[in-house]
């Protein structure tokens, strides 16, 4: 919910900080130049403290671990940028950035609330994948009876009664009996297979035809689709491989271009330019 508020705050004032450019970009100058600058600037400055939160935060938490990641850049930028904008505009200069500012925050944070959905779905489709499988299952016990057990119950080696139309709770090995089984939430395949004694049967998997005994091999935990659900919630909670590639780069990228602009903010300080157009230039 908070990147989608930030995005819509950034959204919003970028489309109207963009409708007050286009006057200056038209060629307004003077007094009708700086009151649109001033408008941007009521609009700009609220929003970068609200819609950049999730990037100031980031980049704090990196710097403070003597690190630097992709908020880093992002966060010297907006704010150096945004910094630069007001004194501009309280000098009656003839640029102003606000514009590319929170366009810039705006389409970063459409990325992030992009990889959020994503996860959230990843994370959603490994709740549904587990709720696939029983609640538990009838034990024959030694006397033939059977008793109900929870699926947190059942131990290997059990042989649990498995009637038509029933999921099952555990893996295991048919004993007794033969039936079609829907495996399609494992192996995605819709047509029935049959399985009969010996044949390996999984969790989740649905018995179409008659009632069978399986001697469960594999409980909880230990279940084939809890190794699928385990390996979803590991790909939803994973950064992406171009993300990490990214910070990786980011190691080396932010040091290197902050003290090359450091560079040249001295080199033109040396060369008389004003510390004004220096810091334009860096």
């Amino acid at each position: 919910r908070m990147l989608v508020r930030s995005m819509a705050v950034a959204g919003f004032a970028a489309m109207n900080i963009m409708l007050l450019s286009v006057s200056v970009w038209s060629g307004a100058e003077g007094a009708t130049r700086d009151m649109f600058h001033w408008l941007s600037a009521l609009i700009a400055i609220p929003t970068i403290a609200y819609s950049g939160r999730p990037f100031f935060a980031s980049a704090l938490a990196a710097l403070r671990r003597g690190r630097t990641n992709m908020d880093v850049p992002i966060t010297i930028g907006v704010l150096l940028a945004a910094g630069l904008s007001v004194f501009e505009t309280a000098i009656s200069g003839p640029h102003a950035y606000f514009d590319g500012v929170v366009m810039l925050l705006f389409f970063l944070l459409t990325g992030r609330w992009l990889d959020s959905v994503m996860r959230d779905r990843a994370r959603g489709g490994v709740t549904q994948l587990l709720r696939q499988t029983a609640r538990g299952a009838y034990v024959i016990l030694k006397d033939g009876r059977q008793r109900w057990h929870e699926a947190q119950a059942l131990a290997p080696g059990m042989r649990m009664h498995v009637a038509a139309g029933e999921r099952r709770a555990a893996d295991g090995i048919i004993d007794e009996g033969a039936s079609e089984f829907d495996l399609s939430l494992l192996t995605g395949e819709s047509a029935p297979q049959k399985r009969g004694p010996g044949d390996a049967v999984l969790a989740g998997t649905l018995n179409l035809g008659a009632p069978v005994v399986v001697r469960a091999t594999a409980v909880g935990a230990d279940t084939a689709i809890a190794d699928i659900a385990r390996l979803m919630e590991t790909a939803g909670q994973s950064r992406s491989r171009y993300v990490r590639v990214a910070d990786r780069a980011a190691r080396w990228y932010a040091p290197a271009v902050h003290t090359l602009a450091a560079l040249s903010f001295a080199g033109w300080m040396l060369a008389g330019a004003g510390w004004h157009h220096s810091l334009i230039i860096a």
